[in-house]
């Protein structure tokens, strides 16, 4: 066993890295593709809120680009986590180590 996932409900060992991975490859790939897709639309609100002098809360944009503006900003901080996640997971891969290897041998020379 490397360790259990709570994404997953299960654990992730020796059979079922590949699938972890590729799970991390896909999300991070989706929040890259959202992110792209959306830049031009919270450009559009930036530009837009910076245009206006007074918000009106009946105005419909003022609710469509807030939720623009949220949506971009939470998606930008899930990609930069899952950039970092699926680093460490990949060096990992590479080094043939599991989590709990990695934590049990920190700063010791590792034998596999």
């Amino acid at each position: 066993m490397d360790h259990h996932c709570p994404w997953i409900n299960n654990c992730v060992g020796f059979w079922n890295r590949k699938f972890f991975l590729l799970l991390l490859i896909y999300v991070l790939v989706i929040t890259y593709v959202t992110f792209i897709t959306m830049a031009y639309d919270f450009y559009k609100a930036l530009e837009w809120g910076f245009e206006q002098k007074f918000v009106d809360k009946n105005d419909i944009k003022l609710r469509y680009y807030s939720f623009i503006m949220v949506a971009f900003t939470f998606n930008a901080i899930v990609a930069i986590l899952m950039t970092a996640f699926l680093r460490f997971h990949l060096k990992l891969a590479i080094e043939n180590k599991t989590t709990i290897e990695n934590l049990d041998k920190q700063g010791q020379p590792y034998v596999s």
